[in-house]
């Protein structure tokens, strides 16, 4: 079990990174795109699906992680169940960029609707962390 946990806490470590990669790209691409009055583009959809996926995954590894150490403990570690709770709200918001595809709305509305999209989930994303133990705050997981 020991190296079960240690693949997927890796996995989970180093693909919060890749997230944020993509959520500053989405997010400079956004107010660029709102700032200057552009046209809705696909691009747009394109990296908010990237985000919410990205997202997505990172969760599914957090919620193995949740799973391979509450069983064993009960489902008593409560810090855990503190993160996993804003997480679990940051990917239902992530996805609501789902609902907007087909609604007929102005560009400008596109643009901005994506961009608070992104710094709200942003938000409680910090807070989901900002709950963990320092000792697990933002750090890279190196097995062993």
């Amino acid at each position: 079990m020991g190296t079960l946990i240690d693949i997927v806490q890796f996995l989970h470590s180093w693909l919060r990174w890749i997230f944020v990669a993509v959520a500053v790209v989405a997010l400079v691409y956004f107010l660029i795109q709102m700032i200057q009055q552009k046209p809705w583009a696909k691009q747009g959809q394109t990296l908010l699906t990237i985000f919410s996926s990205t997202l997505s995954l990172q969760w599914l590894l957090g919620l193995i992680l949740f799973l391979l150490y509450q069983v064993p403990a009960g489902f008593t570690i409560r810090h855990q169940w503190e993160h996993l709770v804003p997480q679990t709200v940051a990917l239902a918001l992530a996805h609501l960029h789902f609902r907007w595809r087909r609604q007929e709305m102005p560009d400008a509305a596109r643009w901005r609707n994506g961009l608070l999209l992104i710094v709200v989930v942003l938000v409680v994303i910090v807070i989901g962390i900002m709950v963990l133990p320092s000792n697990l705050q933002w750090r890279f997981y190196l097995p062993g």
